[in-house]
């Protein structure tokens, strides 16, 4: 599973996955000090499923949603 865990995401975790065989990139060391947008960016260049703590993180993600009409949700940069 392609996964990105946020700056807060615990490392004890990010371990773990990274154990069971799952492709994380941590932005705590990956891509440190990334805004959250420019991670969302890169999420969805890599269709990669975020891990977060950030309550509000999915403010940037909802204003970005479309939902195709298969039902598949996708990201879109604000004003697509």
């Amino acid at each position: 599973m392609l996964l990105l865990g946020d700056e807060n995401f615990p490392k004890r975790i990010v371990d773990i996955l990274r154990s069971c065989g799952n492709d994380v990139v941590w932005a705590l060391t990956d891509c440190r000090g990334w805004k959250d947008a420019a991670l969302l960016d890169f999420a969805e260049s890599e269709a990669r499923i975020i891990l977060t703590l950030d309550k509000d993180f999915w403010h940037i993600a909802v204003q970005r949603c479309i939902v195709s009409s298969d039902g598949i949700q996708m990201l879109a940069a604000p004003g697509s």
